[in-house]
């Protein structure tokens, strides 16, 4: 195929699609636990073993840490120590992005307006989770691992056997290997259910063996990690817990109300009229049925329904459109092909030039440098390095937790009372800096239980408000972002 051949309608769609998606997966950092990643990773190679007890805090000292994701926060502190912050987002983002193009590898074959779209519209619904944080290592492993199953269910390819091989990495990388399970259930949940449907078809028998066989050996793969056994029943326990469902805002059910869900919302409504105009597959509405139940229990689950849902999205319209358009002629007319591949050329040379344009400036270090002065105690943590004699017990916003440790690790005035860890803290703890963040009945008998002498905490909020009236507390610092109050020693 010619170059002027190559550069085609369907190479300015789709070329033009994955091009701008970039700009949507590589940003700013914003999230909070990105601090402590590092930290413990940086922890990790200084030490040469994983930690088995809690460091950062003097609340949860002797909680058992279970680190599901060391290696990918060794990794990140080798990237940001060595090449800097910009070049870990970017990293992530083409992680983010080569999961958009396995689902692309997918839906390939079907007509390009409706690949490009569906792209498109993927991207959006899940731009709320992007961004440079563990969670897109299982994203980017749940595409692959979809791509697989569809390419050995449609009978052309057998790539799946090295899923097990996958699950090994998957488990030492991030605790959300889990899905990977549930993505093998689905296939073989459809496939018994089809083969007592036709039991006369050799395929799905012999789906449900080949099926099962992968899913076992996935599941000894789990255990080649340093925790081993321990391993298993985390994943459960972090979903098992009320405290952390009701306190930790990505674990919320999504909002509709907030706009930037709205995408997501528009997604599942297309899902639904494409069903009404073509049937799915079995396979195709469990997968869908259990990645909208997971995101609309949780919206950090929006990143895994749009990984199972897109290519469904894509195959749901482009079959209608194939049955619809049957028997009848369209006519468009083009421009003579070699003048179309320079239009193309230069359209994608502008799409590129403009989307590199708006990353440069997204992770340019003065943006990240504003951002973090918005969302972190960085004037707080600056005064308490320049008082080390101020406080010994600190209780500090959950949010802020991984930043302060990050700081001030390993000075023991300065543990933090939580961080984003929500597993390691446990329920008890929890519950208990709710129950002071909300000033239930018992928030200050709480602080006394852990001798708090100094908090750190949003300037504005009711806590803060409420200590700034409190005769055994004085403010000792505040800036737009943040306030100190340290306890006042009581006279006998």
């Amino acid at each position: 195929m010619s170059l002027a051949e190559r550069l085609s309608a369907k190479t300015l769609l789709i070329g033009g699609v994955m091009i701008v998606i970039v700009g949507l997966f590589v940003g700013t950092e914003q999230d909070p636990d990105f601090w402590w990643h590092l930290r413990i990773g940086r922890w990790m190679l200084e030490n040469g073993h994983l930690p088995t007890t809690d460091i950062f805090t003097f609340t949860a000292s002797s909680h058992v840490w279970t680190d599901h994701e060391y290696l990918t926060e060794i990794v990140m502190w080798l990237i940001y120590a060595n090449l800097g912050l910009a070049t870990l987002v970017v990293v992530f983002g083409l992680l983010t992005w080569a999961g958009f193009w396995l689902m692309y590898l997918q839906v390939r074959r079907q007509p390009f307006v409706f690949v490009g779209l569906g792209l498109a519209i993927g991207a959006l619904a899940g731009s709320p989770i992007w961004g440079p944080r563990a969670q897109m290592i299982t994203f980017a492993l749940s595409c692959l691992e979809l791509y697989w199953l569809q390419g050995y269910l449609s009978g052309r390819s057998r790539a799946l056997n090295y899923l097990p091989f996958v699950m090994v990495l998957w488990a030492n990388l991030h605790g959300g290997w889990v899905i990977g399970f549930v993505w093998l259930g689905v296939a073989l949940v459809a496939e018994l259910l089809m083969w007592a449907w036709d039991q006369d078809n050799p395929a799905y028998r012999m789906h449900v063996r080949r099926l099962a066989v992968i899913t076992a050996a996935c599941g000894l793969a789990v255990a080649a990690t340093p925790h081993f056994l321990s391993l298993y029943p985390y994943p459960f326990q972090t979903e098992g817990s009320v405290a952390q469902q009701r306190l930790i805002v990505e674990w919320f059910s999504p909002d509709f109300h907030q706009v930037f869900l709205r995408p997501f919302e528009a997604m599942v409504f297309l899902l639904l009229a494409g069903f009404a105009l073509r049937r799915p597959t079995l396979y195709e509405f469990l997968l869908v049925a259990i990645a909208l139940f997971l995101a609309l229990q949780s919206v950090r689950n929006v990143a895994l329904f749009v990984a199972a849902s897109t290519p469904v999205l894509v195959n749901t319209y482009s079959a209608w459109w194939k049955e619809f358009s049957v028997g009848r002629k369209w006519t468009s007319t083009m421009p003579p092909r070699p003048a179309f591949a320079v239009i193309t050329a230069a359209v994608l040379v502008v799409i590129l030039g403009v989307t590199t344009l708006r990353v440069g400036n997204e992770i340019s270090p003065a943006k990240q440098q504003n951002l973090d002065a918005a969302s972190y105690p960085i004037g707080a943590a600056d005064w308490l390095a320049a008082h080390p004699d101020v406080g010994t017990h600190m209780y500090n916003q959950y949010g802020w937790g991984g930043y302060l440790a990050y700081r001030f690790y390993p000075q023991k005035s300065r543990q933090v009372f939580i961080f984003g860890e929500a597993a390691l803290m446990g329920d008890n703890l929890l519950n208990e800096y709710e129950d002071v963040q909300t000033l239930r009945s018992d928030w200050k008998q709480i602080l006394d239980k852990y001798s708090v002498d100094y908090v750190v905490y949003n300037k504005g909020e009711a806590l803060s408000n409420v200590l700034a009236t409190q005769p055994d507390w004085t403010l000792v610092y505040q800036d737009s972002v943040a306030v100190i109050f340290v306890k006042t020693p009581s006279r006998s």
